[in-house]
């Protein structure tokens, strides 16, 4: 299986920042909910251009650290704070970078993975007793337009199948409370939450630049046309297009036992 969205296209900073203008929001008031505050040992999982792993730093202070992984960590190496470690790790094949965790954070990461359940088990066992496993993954099923568009419709359609085709598992979020149960977790919740995209802005560049990255493959695959793939491009830009999100969906569960 070959990434879909890699660092060496020029615009994949500003496709992660879409991202994480339409999704801080959401993470890291789950996050907030669960606790994490001074001294906690946190890691963010393929943390991408560093928000969360930001966020995160401020949280848990001087006496606690973050560590950021990721499979490129190119975007991560402009974080300074002294107590964020950044790693280039490969979720699939290496071993848990150092000590247990209070927290382990993943957000739209394992949905991309070859085994996202057995990524799941490896996450869990990154996970001291009493910390907690916050998984976050798309279910593109709930996304609907508020602009009726046809041709919108068409190309995420589009976009869906071709992910598909490199691995992608666009519903993937909607297992993950009964992986939580399965894996042993306890107080496991969870919640699906979307947002109102409106064209022009920076969340609306999820989209935007998700249609662009694909654009090529889609059309030479007979998937969607040029000229729809266009004419979705020219909706993200338009200020009165607004779309709702796939849904974020937030699974967190405890690994049971006394905090060690």
């Amino acid at each position: 299986m070959t990434y879909v969205f890699a660092q060496e296209w020029d615009r994949e900073r500003k496709r992660l920042a879409g991202i994480e203008a339409a999704a801080d929001l959401i993470s890291s008031d789950v996050l907030a909910r669960l606790g994490v505050g001074p001294g906690w040992r946190c890691a963010e999982v393929g943390a991408g251009g560093g928000s969360l792993a930001r966020w995160l730093a401020d949280r848990v202070g001087d006496t606690g650290q973050v560590v950021a992984t990721d499979l490129d960590p190119g975007y991560l190496k402009a974080i300074e704070t002294p107590n964020v470690q950044v790693l280039q790790h490969d979720l699939t094949v290496d071993d848990r970078p150092g000590e247990p965790y209070d927290l382990v954070h993943t957000r739209l990461v394992i949905e991309h993975l070859p085994d996202p359940v057995g990524a799941v088990t490896r996450l869990a066992g990154w996970v001291r007793p009493g910390g907690w496993l916050v998984v976050e993954a798309g279910d593109w099923s709930t996304r609907y337009e508020i602009t009726s568009s046809e041709v919108f419709d068409a190309v995420l359609v589009a976009v869906q199948k071709f992910l598909a085709s490199a691995g992608f598992a666009p519903m993937f979020g909607r297992r993950l409370p009964v992986l939580f149960r399965d894996h042993g977790l306890v107080d496991v919740d969870c919640e699906a939450r979307s947002r109102m995209l409106r064209g022009g802005t920076p969340e609306m560049e999820f989209f935007t630049l998700t249609i662009e990255r694909a654009r090529t493959a889609m059309v030479a695959a007979d998937l969607i046309s040029d000229d729809d793939v266009a004419a979705a491009l020219t909706l993200c830009a338009d200020p009165s297009f607004a779309v709702m999100s796939p849904a974020l969906v937030s699974a967190w569960g405890r690994v049971d036992g006394p905090p060690g």
